[in-house]
């Protein structure tokens, strides 16, 4: 977040269109990707969405 400047998590669910608590659901330990908001996130953020699944699975583990 921070190469985009973006501070706070709120900020980022309004950038990418989504809700704090959906932004929220996905960086937590509960992830359970919908491929839309990943497609959001890997987008936006310039990476594979593969690279969102696996990043957010190795911090569960």
């Amino acid at each position: 977040m921070a190469k985009k400047q973006i501070k706070t998590q709120s900020e980022l669910a309004e950038l990418l269109g989504m809700s704090k608590n959906q932004l929220s659901n996905i960086l937590s330990d509960d992830f359970d990707p919908i491929k839309s908001n990943v497609r959001k996130l890997s987008d936006f953020f310039e990476v594979s969405p593969l690279s969102i699944i696996k990043d957010t699975k190795e911090n569960i583990e």
